[in-house]
């Protein structure tokens, strides 16, 4: 079996992804000497390389096929209070409830969809 070792991104302004990777969502910068190419995060999991590319997403999030990257948090309510605060593109008027948890959704300057996890139990 093959181990999962990076997770790309495909952001097209990558300023503004960094902002909102670091800023927003938490994460730390690892490397961005390849900027504005590459730009390597810091994760307590696989490496996520933000990487710069010509246009934005066209995610037709939930209905559509995608990868996504979900997040655990703590307290969902809290994140999404949060990110409403801050003007993030959330994607939910509240959380959704899944058979782990409840989540919310937020997009990236570049359209890729991030949801935000709190397991239950």
């Amino acid at each position: 079996m093959a181990t999962l070792a990076v997770i790309t991104v495909n952001v097209h302004d990558m300023d503004q992804a960094v902002v909102f990777y670091t800023e927003h969502l938490g994460f730390g910068v690892r490397n961005d000497s390849a900027a504005p190419m590459f730009v390597e995060l810091d994760s307590e999991g696989p490496l996520i390389l933000l990487q710069q590319c010509e246009r934005p997403a066209k995610a037709d999030y939930p209905d559509g096929a995608c990868v996504l990257l979900n997040l655990a948090v703590a307290d969902v309510d809290a994140e999404l209070a949060r990110l409403r605060g801050i003007g993030a593109d959330v994607l939910h008027d509240s959380p959704q409830v899944c058979p782990v948890g409840r989540y919310v959704a937020v997009a990236d300057p570049s359209g890729n969809v991030v949801e935000l996890i709190e397991f239950s139990g």
